[in-house]
């Protein structure tokens, strides 16, 4: 392809340069035999002297400006283009002069040219061929040659005029690659009426397979890195399940405020398990055919697995927010209002989530654009998604904030008073600052884990926001068409896949960059297991075994029956 659109310019300047220098030119008129514009001449053209079409056809040929080559270019490009180069090329005959071999020559127009200029620039730009624009104010090429200064291009009325004799274009017109290279498939026309299977990611009769993203990164590069973090998301399922059983099933768990740890586990729970439905089959999950990328209109998985993501974060940051006010209650104004107002936290924590969630679905938002789960879309994600989360999470933390300020200034204030001094030698209001201080120490041994885990999933939240907002979009369609052709145009060359993905990454998300985002987020249910886990809760399931145990071998029967004698 480089050597044919290299050449197109310099046949294109041997071919004109046969041509005369004024309109009264010597030479004959012939009508035009060629093939290469067959479709665009049918007059009489003016040849130089001792030179036929075949002459002229044989050399653009053999230059490689041939039927195939210009094929290359798109439908837009291809006809003002071989308009512009025939039309320069077989300038038209009108009448002889009177004088033996002597002809009137019209030669082309720049409204042509102008049009080849607006239709093929992009292109060539695109493709490193700047050289092939035409330059409509400078001389026809090759005119030079037998006019001081050269002939300009001519303007409308007294120009030849060439149109397309037909609508139909050489055999694969349009197809940049001539065939699709790999890793990009050819368009299965799927949609309706027989066209394209998408607009989006096909172009001139090729597609890059679904799941598009991972055709622009290093082969394998992807698929390795979200293997890694469905891994890392699978066992947060796993711990995630077995904190929230321990504080479900557990008697010394089941209380305030371990029962927020409870919802909040349950949350973090179903963030995690959404994992269940790419493990089964990822590329079912991201795709809805060899093309198109699933949605919840063409896949139901994908509308079930994002409608219960989008409801677990927003649950997890709903109960979140609850533990982190609970702290701050309890510690600053020592206050146990949550735990009088259960029905308050309830309401608002599935509430909430649930109304979020079913504007997600009601707007058709949910689709797959991102590592292996269906979320909201890029378009709508802040205002659906990261908007209502950010609504909580953000006063949330700094609450969280406020709630440290005033651990920090009683921390202060108990070192610099002593404590051994006997309460009965103190004011009663002094009584009540070390009393305060003391409850405020107490809190910080309690709930220094439910602090913890409020940070640990604030962070992770705001990270992958940080990132969906600044770095995924670079991934649109849209904005990777300049790119994408570039990258086809690396491949057909002959460089290898990862050579001309190296040429597109920097207007790509960095990879390291896309892994982390997932892996921080997927990981949430293992950091929040090792933030509560305590060996007590190895020794609570482990005489809860025993007792289930002892019960179904119905030795617990029997103690019960001899205990009647003894407990009275």
């Amino acid at each position: 392809m480089t050597r044919v659109f290299s050449k197109v310019a310099a046949v294109a300047t041997l071919a004109l340069g046969l041509v005369g220098s004024t309109t009264e030119a010597l030479g004959s008129s012939a009508p035009y035999t060629g093939t290469l514009c067959k479709n665009f001449v049918d007059y009489d053209v003016w040849l130089p002297p001792n030179t036929t079409v075949a002459a002229i056809e044989g050399y653009l040929g053999t230059e490689g400006l041939t039927a195939n080559s210009v094929s290359q270019l798109t439908d837009a490009c291809y006809t003002p283009f071989m308009e512009y180069v025939c039309s320069s090329a077989y300038p038209r005959v009108t009448a002889a002069t009177g004088q033996n071999n002597t002809y009137n020559v019209i030669f082309a127009c720049k409204s042509t040219c102008q049009s080849a200029v607006a239709q093929c620039s992009e292109f060539f730009t695109i493709f490193n061929m700047t050289s092939l624009i035409p330059q409509c104010d400078s001389p026809i090429p090759g005119t030079t040659a037998y006019e001081q200064g050269g002939i300009s291009f001519q303007p409308d009325g007294a120009c030849n005029v060439v149109d397309a004799l037909t609508d139909a274009g050489p055999a694969g017109s349009g197809n940049l690659t001539a065939s699709c290279t790999y890793p990009f498939i050819d368009d299965p026309m799927t949609g309706p009426g027989g066209t394209t299977a998408s607009t989006q990611y096909c172009m001139n009769k090729c597609c890059i397979p679904c799941p598009a993203q991972y055709v622009l990164y290093r082969e394998g590069a992807l698929e390795t890195g979200y293997q890694i973090t469905n891994a890392i998301r699978a066992v947060s399922m796993v711990l995630g399940f077995i904190l929230m059983m321990s504080y479900l099933v557990l008697d010394d768990k089941r209380s305030h405020p371990s029962a927020l740890i409870l919802f909040f586990s349950i949350g973090i729970f179903l963030f995690s398990a959404v994992i269940i439905f790419p493990l089964v089959n990822t590329r079912a999950m991201q795709c809805h055919d060899a093309v198109n990328p699933s949605t919840q209109q063409n896949n139901l998985k994908c509308a079930i697995q994002g409608a219960i993501l989008v409801f677990a974060s927003i649950a997890t940051c709903a109960w979140c927010t609850i533990l982190i006010l609970n702290l701050h209650l309890h510690t600053v104004w020592n206050s146990s209002w949550f735990a009088k107002k259960y029905w308050v936290c309830h309401l608002f924590c599935w509430g909430y989530p649930t109304a979020v969630t079913a504007v997600a679905l009601g707007m058709g938002e949910i689709k797959w654009e991102y590592a292996t789960l269906c979320l909201v879309s890029q378009e709508k994600s802040s205002q659906i998604f990261f908007y209502p989360m950010a609504a909580m999470i953000f006063p949330a933390f700094l609450i969280h904030i406020a709630t440290f300020i005033h651990i920090i200034r009683i921390s202060i204030m108990s070192s610099e008073d002593s404590e051994t001094m006997s309460r009965s030698t103190l004011s009663a209001g002094a009584a009540a600052v070390i009393s305060h201080r003391r409850h405020v120490m107490m809190a910080i041994r309690i709930q220094w884990r439910a602090a913890l885990m409020a940070i640990t999933a604030i962070c992770a939240v705001m990270m992958y926001w940080l990132f969906y907002f600044i770095q995924l979009r670079k991934i649109s369609p849209a904005e990777l068409q300049k790119q994408i052709l570039s990258f086809v145009y690396c491949l057909k060359v002959g460089h290898s896949h990862d050579t001309c993905v190296d040429g597109i990454a920097p207007y790509l998300p960095p990879y390291g960059l896309m892994i982390a985002a997932e892996a921080v987020v997927s990981a949430i249910g293992i950091s929040i297991f090792f933030v509560f886990f305590r060996p007590s809760i190895v020794s609570e399931w482990r005489e809860k075994f025993a007792t289930l145990g002892y019960w179904i071998t119905g030795r617990g029967k029997l103690k019960k029956e001899q205990d009647q004698f003894f407990v009275i």
